[in-house]
């Protein structure tokens, strides 16, 4: 039950963020001058739409790949969960601001605090699930700290990526948008995801 209210969260903030984007205002003699216009002014919110999908599209995956693992769940791990989707549905919002400011460090601040705020839940969710024994016993030592680097590897990005959009908001825009493909890279997480899917099949 708790992955299908976190899949619809995300389903219903994902959707948020594509209803965010406007149309564009075409002017009455369209020329292709108008047009180009027209769809440049709101580039800034389908940069922020492309860039918070993809984003939250990361952070599901991480959350799914901690749940192929956990076996039973407490009360201090559904808490977690609800105030990690606290962050994440608060994302689309966060997005809309930074459309309309993309240059304004608050506007950088505040989406980069929530989605920092989302790592370290999320980070606690799995520290919590292995410590309390909430993951099966297939959860070695070794793979529970490589998820651990993993995640921890999200907090350092989105927390530099923060402080750096404080200071030079164009860094700090280069910097979220590179999270994406930080997670592209395999880890050691990764085969494990793959041979049980292969067995699931």
């Amino acid at each position: 039950r708790i992955e299908a209210l976190v899949d619809g969260v995300f389903a219903v903030a994902m959707t948020l963020l594509v209803l965010q984007v406007p149309l564009p205002e075409l002017p009455e003699a369209l020329t292709t001058e108008g047009v180009i216009a027209s769809l440049t002014a709101v580039l800034p919110a389908v940069a922020s739409y492309t860039l918070s999908f993809l984003i939250l599209g990361t952070i599901w995956m991480g959350h799914h790949a901690q749940f192929r693992y956990i076996r039973r769940v407490d009360r201090a791990l559904l808490w977690i969960n609800i105030l990690f989707l606290l962050c994440i549905a608060f994302i689309p919002f966060t997005t809309v601001f930074l459309a309309r400011y993309p240059l304004q460090p608050v506007a950088l601040l505040v989406y980069g605090a929530t989605l920092l705020l989302s790592g370290i839940f999320l980070f606690a969710h799995w520290g919590h699930a292995v410590g309390h024994g909430c993951v099966g016993d297939e959860v070695t030592p070794e793979l529970a700290e490589s998820v651990r680097e993993r995640l921890s590897m999200g907090m350092v990005a989105y927390l530099v990526a923060t402080i750096a959009g404080g200071f030079a908001p164009k860094v700090g825009l280069i910097l979220f948008a590179g999270v994406p493909f930080l997670y592209m890279l395999p880890g050691r997480i990764d085969p494990s995801m793959i041979e049980e899917a292969a067995i699931e099949e």
